[in-house]
């Protein structure tokens, strides 16, 4: 701004406030008492506005802006940081989870992981992992309970799909619990209250940890997976196009011994 400028939103602020704030003198200005005073009061909220857009600046190249769902960030992406970081060592990652719709050009993601059958209009969208289910117990959860409580969390009934592989034997003297959210089911089979047909990516690390037990073998054909969305990529920085591979192929290898056994319910 110009130094006349500077000066007509100094006259409007004073008469803004209704005091004096600056003392003009010939080699600058200086602020009064009561400039002082509001200087103080409001340098907080200048404060909390600066380091609130910040969050919405790409401050540095290094810097890779994810969203995806609570889900995805859990329980494949944070138990990899430790792998990514040694691959990236100057990445500074910024995970947002959310499961609304995202505009990613005025949001400034650079990917997003979803949820879906992977058709998001405007985006390029690439599966991770592969469009399976299996369903899973705690190791302590007896089996030959009085009723089994089932989790059910898609509006496709996941249980048909899983019972058309593996029979219905299961499911005798069963109770069906409905939840909206993928990690209220996991969290009901880690803590013993019941079993449930999920995503074969998100618990592929607690069965290979021998935290959950594999009931059947995976299923195959579910309309669903998880599936990497970015805009189409027009001028792509090299570290964000090198974390996609890198995730692509990663997410796939379980973490832990990975000496998998299935019960047979077939």
């Amino acid at each position: 701004m110009t130094q006349g400028a500077v000066s007509k939103q100094i006259i409007a602020l004073e008469d803004f406030v209704g005091v004096k704030l600056f003392e003009r003198h010939s080699n600058g200005l200086e602020l009064t008492l009561e400039g002082v005073v509001l200087k103080r009061v409001t340098l907080p909220a200048f404060d909390l506005l600066l380091s609130g857009f910040a969050n919405f600046r790409r401050s540095a190249p290094s810097n890779i802006r994810i969203a995806t769902l609570t889900s995805f960030a859990q329980h494949v992406l944070v138990p990899r940081l430790d792998e990514l970081e040694s691959k990236f060592p100057k990445l500074q990652l910024q995970i947002f989870c959310s499961d609304r719709l995202l505009d990613h050009e005025l949001e400034q993601i650079d990917f997003a992981i979803r949820y879906g059958r992977g058709d998001a209009e405007g985006l390029v969208c690439e599966p991770v992992g592969t469009a399976s289910l299996i369903a899973v117990r705690h190791p302590d959860y007896p089996l030959e309970t009085a009723t089994k409580r089932l989790f059910q969390v898609f509006f496709i009934d996941e249980w048909k799909t899983w019972e058309k592989a593996h029979g219905d034997a299961l499911l005798h003297g069963s109770k069906r619990v409905f939840v909206e959210d993928l990690n209220v089911a996991l969290n009901g089979v880690l803590t013993q209250k019941g079993i449930a047909v999920l995503p074969h990516l998100i618990v592929q690390d607690l069965i290979a940890q021998d935290r959950l037990v594999a009931m059947g073998e995976v299923t195959k054909g579910w309309d669903f997976q998880y599936y990497l969305a970015h805009l189409p990529p027009t001028r792509p920085r090299a570290l964000v196009t090198e974390m996609i591979a890198w995730l692509l192929q990663y997410s796939l290898v379980p973490i832990g011994p990975n000496h998998t056994q299935y019960e047979n319910f077939s």
